[in-house]
């Protein structure tokens, strides 16, 4: 499509929102303040840089060539996939891409000072997780609720100095740096006592925390814990389960990280948000795509993706809940599947901005709930596209066509150069 034809249809896309009262030039504002993290981890299959492969127990599926291999790949490959989205930036970082090779319970914010360096020229963010996982230091798949102690000792190190890393990048980048913990604790069939387990978790969870952030320090950094339904190996018990960690953090004044792969397939996370906003400290989203279980597929555009960016704004939680992407998929090119997902997100986020709430909302209050249904319904077919095109065009990005040639093109010249 031309830059004329994208302006004309641009311009008729404006009086189409117009009659509906919505600002067109006053979305793309609120869009242009909007960040999304995106997690390194997709680029090299959730490898790091320690060596330690052969601990690992994550499920990545496929083979494709090209995976990034040290820290300089990585970041190429990330800032690849950032030049084909129209969004703002974070990245967001696990322990296990230190570049000093220090050990998990003894890192320092100097072991990330690459990433800094280059999240500062790019004008990026950071978050950080402790990879409390793909390590000789897992004791049967468990970590913080291990019933050993010296188990439980080192991760909980490693936990405390994920949180004085999280402060200093923060501090660093002059950005909150959103601290998350997640950890794979659990049991393949039915436990003798789940107490045990919980009790030793929220003792590990209460040391880690104990130290509160300073003033300062809580500019900078926040706490989240990330629960999760279960997974292949602990389909019985999770230790850390949405519930446990929803009333650990109510409790103790810290965050919860909702992942979208992490509930029950027919549970919306769209509807969870205002049951959690108002009672926890921080709400943090994590988005991916689950396919009967938590999968992790590559974001796309679906109803999931559309009914969460719409709950968002209806909410006013734009710039008040943090979201990044979380999900790894080494059956297509990496980059690709950076670029899919931050595109979805971003259109997603755009239509939700360009809804005509208001309307909806007016007759929801006045319970003319025939009206409601039926805008909602209409609204679904208004002019997202052509406010999409002149976006891309505004910040540069490739379209779609434009875009896979550019993935196709670093692929050719860079990737396959591994």
């Amino acid at each position: 499509m031309t830059q004329n034809q994208i302006l004309k249809n641009y311009e008729s896309a404006k009086a189409v929102y117009k009659d509906w009262g919505v600002d067109v030039e006053k979305v793309l504002e609120e869009f242009a303040k909007i960040k999304i993290s995106l997690h390194c981890w997709q680029g090299d299959d959730v490898r790091g840089f320690e060596g330690l492969e052969a601990e690992s127990q994550n499920l990545v599926t496929g083979c494709y060539p090209g995976a990034a291999r040290n820290g300089d790949e990585l970041r190429s490959d990330i800032d690849m996939a950032c030049s084909l989205s129209p969004l703002k930036h974070k990245i967001n970082l696990h322990s296990m891409y230190a570049e000093k090779h220090n050990p998990r319970n003894d890192l320092t914010v100097d072991d990330f000072s690459n990433w800094i360096q280059w999240a500062k020229e790019k004008g990026y963010g950071l978050d950080f997780n402790a990879s409390f996982f793909t390590h000789p230091m897992m004791n049967k798949g468990f970590s913080l609720a291990c019933l050993d102690k010296s188990t439980r000792d080192y991760w909980i190190e490693a936990g405390i100095d994920s949180r004085e890393i999280s402060a200093a990048i923060g501090k660093e980048l002059g950005e909150k740096c959103y601290n998350n913990i997640w950890i794979p604790d659990g049991l393949k069939d039915i436990p003798a006592n789940r107490f045990r387990y919980r009790e030793l978790l929220q003792d590990s969870l209460d040391k880690i925390f104990a130290k509160p952030y300073t003033a300062e320090e809580k500019t900078y950094a926040a706490d989240v814990l990330e629960g999760k339904l279960f997974a292949i190996g602990v389909e019985s018990f999770t230790v850390g389960s949405h519930e446990f960690y929803l009333g650990y953090a109510a409790k103790n004044g810290v965050g919860v990280c909702l992942d979208t792969g992490h509930f029950h397939p027919t549970e919306s996370v769209a509807d969870k948000l205002s049951s959690y906003v108002n009672f926890v400290e921080t709400v943090m989203l994590h988005i991916s795509r689950g396919i009967r279980w938590d999968s992790d597929h590559v974001v796309i555009q679906n109803d999931e993706i559309y009914g969460i960016m719409q709950e968002m704004r209806r909410g006013n939680l734009y710039g008040r809940v943090p979201m990044g992407l979380d999900y790894f998929d080494a059956s297509i090119n990496r980059v690709a599947a950076w670029a899919i997902g931050l595109r979805a997100a971003a259109k997603a986020i755009l239509a939700s901005l360009l809804e005509p709430f208001a309307l909806i909302d007016k007759a929801e209050l006045e319970g003319d709930f025939t009206s409601r249904l039926m805008l909602m319904d209409e609204f679904k077919n208004l002019p997202v596209n052509a406010v999409w095109d002149y976006l891309l065009m505004k910040s540069n990005v490739a379209d779609g066509q434009h875009a896979l040639a550019a993935i196709k093109q670093y692929e050719k010249d860079v990737q396959s150069k591994r």
